[in-house]
């Protein structure tokens, strides 16, 4: 018996994307001419039967079927946003495929290509860094980007509101007696510091005061925070906030701070960025964190998703505001 011939046969023998086979054969506008005419020829070479063409070319019965492709399946920012989701679809009864792109734009445009010939209805791009990427060009259904905005400003996009991360920082510590804070940006080369960097001295700006000193290295690890702390303390450099990146560059700096024998909060308020489990809990002492929200921006992002396959249409970028998460390592507002 003769292997039966498949879409993907055609694509492949044509030299397109599965998805452009599809919409080829379906005499979609968005295919040009010399396309669709290559895919027909390739079909009629394979002898794909018209009856073929119409059945798999046309999407399974899954009225409201969505993917989910995230870059990063492992991380500790996609998981929750990947979860926020899931729970909405969940309760909407939206069956998900998801799918890992391991940051690989090949990978990722493959299962694109996939989830789109299986005939899902919409698309949820999770990326994992905040920097704005490049748009799904002529995608077939409506998408919606989280935690990584689309460069298309008519796309929708659902990310976290990094000048207001740095403003609640500031204000955080301002509100606790700090008027001498230093900031520590992290990497330089992302996005996300470079906008809670603009909020901080925004808000430190409203406020009358100025940063005593602003540092940004390449890196968001405890080694910067340490760095950074002794580098500051054996300048003798007067200082009663430190507004850090991340935990990591935070935690960083309360060893030090410790191993120096500088009491915090009561002469030194230390507060990160992400709320993460396993640094703000174990830090000397407990961490005060500013919480990204990110299930709230999977959800939110599921749910414009879910608009959208209803027909209602959302553009532009939508920010989720973090919250502050008080521990030990800051006082309390005055």
């Amino acid at each position: 018996m003769s292997k039966k011939v498949t879409l993907a046969d055609v694509a492949a023998k044509a030299g397109v994307a599965v998805s452009t086979a599809s919409k080829a054969l379906r005499n979609s506008a968005q295919v040009s001419g010399p396309t669709r005419a290559k895919v027909f020829k390739a079909a009629a070479e394979l002898s794909f039967s018209l009856n073929e063409r119409q059945k798999q070319s046309q999407p399974p019965s899954l009225p409201k079927s969505v993917g989910l492709v995230t870059s990063d399946l492992d991380g500790q920012f996609s998981m929750p946003i990947l979860i926020g989701a899931e729970s909405y679809f969940g309760v909407e009864s939206i069956p998900v495929f998801l799918c890992n792109a391991g940051r690989d734009p090949a990978l990722e445009q493959h299962h694109i290509d996939n989830l789109l010939a299986y005939g899902v209805k919409g698309l949820l791009m999770v990326g994992w860094r905040t920097d704005p990427r490049p748009t799904l060009t002529s995608c077939p259904v409506p998408v919606v980007y989280a935690n990584q905005a689309s460069l298309n400003p008519h796309d929708c996009s659902v990310v976290t509101d990094n000048e207001d991360i740095g403003r609640l920082m500031v204000r955080h510590l301002v509100e606790g007696g700090s008027k001498k804070i230093v900031l520590i940006a992290g990497d330089p080369a992302f996005q996300s510091s470079i906008r809670r960097l603009k909020g901080e001295m925004a808000e430190l700006d409203s406020r009358g005061l100025a940063a005593v000193r602003t540092v940004r290295y390449g890196g968001w690890n405890e080694e910067t925070g340490r760095r950074t702390m002794i580098s500051l303390l054996d300048e003798g450099v007067d200082f009663d906030g430190v507004a850090c990146g991340n935990d990591e560059i935070a935690r960083g700096c309360l060893d030090i701070l410790h191993d120096r024998h500088v009491s915090v909060p009561d002469r030194v308020s230390v507060v990160g960025v992400d709320n993460r489990t396993a640094i703000v809990g174990n830090s000397r002492p407990p961490l005060t964190s500013v919480d990204l929200n990110l299930k709230a921006i999977g959800t939110r992002a599921a749910s414009c998703l879910a608009d959208m396959l209803d027909g209602r249409g959302h553009q532009g970028i939508e920010c989720v505001k973090g919250t502050l998460v008080q521990r030990a390592s800051t006082r309390m507002p005055l």
